[in-house]
């Protein structure tokens, strides 16, 4: 999947992880892809709770590599 930004989100967790992402998607044009990065074990339950909290869409998500890999399109 292509995404315009790339996220290195390292070894942040929960509510860190969570302002980064929402930090760098507000940057993006509307329907534009955040390809996310994290190591925190919890990155995926986050970021698919904040997802549906803020109705961008969680395209695709990568569980089974280090580190994980998500992609978010930014709304709109």
């Amino acid at each position: 999947m292509n995404a315009e930004v790339l996220l290195d989100a390292g070894e942040s967790g929960c509510g860190e992880l969570v302002m980064l992402i929402a930090a760098r998607i507000k940057t993006l044009a509307p329907g534009a892809i955040l390809e996310v990065h994290a190591y925190d074990l919890a990155a995926a339950v986050d970021i698919a709770a904040w997802c549906r909290m803020t109705q961008h869409p969680l395209l695709a998500q990568q569980l089974n590599s280090q580190p994980q890999r998500f992609w978010i399109q930014k709304r709109g």
